[in-house]
C-alpha cells in the first residue's frame, strides 16, 4: 500500500508540475473574466495605421489574393480568411480582416497600395484568448499549435490530478474529515448549478 501511495503521489506531483504554467493562466483568466467589465464597456485600444505599395496580380481571385497578402504582409499568427468571410467596402475595394490571438489586422486593397489598420489587445485579453484556444481552432503557425497541444495536455493533466487526488485520499482510508466535507460540498455545488442551468 505504501508503494502504491508513493507512486500515486509522484504521478500527482509530476502532472501538476507539467501543466503548472497553463493552469496558472486558467486561474488568472478565471479571476479576470469574473471581474472585467463587458467588452463594449471597455476602453478600446487605438488602432495603428500605415500603407504599403502593392499592385494586385490580375489573375488572382479574391480568395487567392487574400492568401497572398496574408503570407506576405499579415502578422505571422494571422489565420487564413475563409472564402465566405471575404468582404468589400462600399466603393468595391477588397477588405480583409486577419484575426489572431493578439488582435486584428484589417487590410483594404487599393489599386496601387494596401492600407493597414492594426488593433492590439492588452495582455489579460491576450491570455484570455490563448486559454480558450483548443485543437478545434487550427492555426498555420507552429507557435499557436504548440500552445494548443500544451493546453490540451494541461486539461488532461488536471483530470489526472483530480483522479490521483481521490486515490490518495482513498489510500488514507478516507480518514480526513475535511476532505470528505470538501468533496460533498463541491459535488453538491456542481449538481445544484447543473440543475439550475437546465
Amino acid at each position: 500500500m505504501n508503494f502504491m501511495r508513493a507512486l500515486i503521489q509522484q504521478v500527482h506531483i509530476y502532472l501538476s508540475l507539467l501543466s503548472f504554467s497553463s493552469l496558472c493562466v486558467f486561474g488568472v483568466i478565471g479571476v479576470y473574466a469574473t471581474m472585467a467589465p463587458k467588452w463594449e464597456e471597455r476602453a478600446q485600444p487605438e488602432a495603428k495605421r500605415w500603407e504599403k505599395p502593392f499592385v494586385a496580380p490580375k489573375d488572382l481571385d479574391d480568395a487567392a489574393l487574400a492568401e497572398k497578402i496574408r503570407k506576405e504582409f499579415a502578422p505571422a499568427l494571422a489565420n487564413p480568411i475563409a472564402k465566405q468571410f471575404l468582404r468589400h467596402t462600399a466603393d468595391g475595394k477588397l477588405l480583409l480582416d486577419f484575426y489572431q490571438v493578439n488582435g486584428l489586422t484589417r487590410v483594404v486593397v487599393h489599386e496601387d497600395k494596401l492600407v493597414f489598420e492594426e488593433t492590439r489587445i492588452d495582455v489579460l485579453e491576450y491570455l484570455n484568448r490563448i486559454h480558450a484556444t483548443t485543437t478545434r481552432n487550427p492555426s498555420p503557425d507552429w507557435r499557436v499549435r504548440a500552445w494548443v497541444w500544451y493546453n490540451e495536455l494541461a486539461v488532461w493533466s488536471l483530470l489526472g490530478m483530480v483522479l490521483t487526488g481521490i486515490l490518495l485520499w482513498w489510500t488514507l482510508r478516507l480518514t480526513h474529515k475535511g476532505a470528505l466535507v470538501a468533496a460533498v460540498l463541491g459535488t453538491a455545488a456542481f449538481l445544484a448549478i447543473y440543475w439550475r442551468m437546465q
